[in-house]
């Protein structure tokens, strides 16, 4: 059996989704053929090849055709999608999408044979798409042996760190949460465009997705913040895996698709409201990010949605 992955470029999706838990499945005997462009796939012998696993969308000038040729050589297509196809107006890359991305990850779920998705509202969404696919709910988990992650410890400071690791786009996200945040000490990251909401105390320059994990060492406290939005709800909880591994308090908006994982007072804080976050934000303390943090670990580590090995158990259903 050769499974066939198309990586079509080195990104936090391609990261979460498919670098990191198959490399994995590498590891415990799994064998993997990488291509980072289709038309690599001329140059196989394709029916010597069980599974094409691509991200999001294939690319491709005619889907249609392209479905037929893989079912001519009895070859899966496994579609590994958490990304809804239209993005909000606030969204810089929402003029991209209309054009190019949208059409093409609409194409590529509809001559999907198996869809795994981090989502079960993009599952829903999904299905009105395509009828027949098999879709599977395969949660980002995270590897806890790689570098990046497993050498966490949080770099002493006396003050409590709020800090933000959200990506380019969520201007509105981040203004629903309507706190003074000159009353704490916040970190982030360098050229964002949240420096006005934030009041960064620090910030740090970008870092790769091999590297990146260790801006949560300046972090006690994440903030989560997410309107409520058809785009939005399709997400994927990988802001509570990452504040889990990584030992970090978090306090989210009180919608889909956090509100599945944290236990609000326990594992995290939910907030539904200006005032929520307010209260929360002035209620944590050194003890309080500790004890949730600690909680939110302990909740996640064996979980079956969070743990990469038991992860992986649903992607082996179609690679062994």
């Amino acid at each position: 059996m050769i499974n066939v992955v198309h990586i079509d470029g080195l990104n936090g999706i391609n990261y979460h989704r498919l670098i990191v838990p198959l490399r994995r499945l590498t590891q415990q005997g799994v064998f993997f053929h990488w291509i980072q462009s289709l038309n690599e796939l001329k140059d196989m012998n394709l029916d010597m090849v069980d599974n094409l696993i691509i991200s999001r969308k294939a690319s491709v000038n005619k889907h249609k055709e392209f479905s037929k040729m893989l079912k001519q050589h009895g070859i899966r297509l496994i579609l590994d999608n958490d990304d809804y196809w239209e993005l909000n107006t606030d969204n810089p890359a929402k003029g991209l999408y209309d054009v190019y991305y949208g059409p093409d990850i609409k194409k590529t779920i509809k001559i999907a044979d198996v869809i795994w998705t981090p989502s079960r509202y993009l599952a829903k969404e999904m299905r009105k798409l395509n009828k027949t696919a098999t879709i599977e709910f395969v949660n980002n988990a995270i590897d806890d042996t790689e570098e990046q992650w497993a050498k966490q410890r949080k770099y002493p400071f006396g003050a409590l760190r709020f800090g933000y690791m959200g990506a380019l786009g969520h201007l509105n996200d981040l203004k629903q949460i309507g706190y003074d945040f000159k009353k704490v000490y916040t970190y982030g990251v360098k050229g964002m465009e949240y420096d006005d909401i934030l009041k960064y105390n620090k910030t740090s320059a970008p870092r790769d997705i091999w590297n990146y994990a260790k801006l949560y060492r300046s972090t006690d406290v994440s903030l989560v913040p997410l309107s409520d939005n058809k785009f939005n709800l399709c997400k994927s909880d990988l802001k509570v895996t990452e504040a889990a591994i990584t030992k970090t308090a978090i306090i989210t908006s009180n919608i889909i698709p956090y509100n599945e994982t944290v236990i609000h007072g326990e594992t995290g804080l939910l907030c539904s409201s200006p005032e929520e976050w307010a209260w929360a934000i002035d209620s944590m303390d050194k003890d309080k990010a500790q004890r949730l943090a600690d909680n939110l670990h302990e909740a996640l580590k064996d979980s079956p949605n969070h743990n990469l090995d038991l992860v992986n158990l649903v992607r082996m259903k179609y690679l062994a």
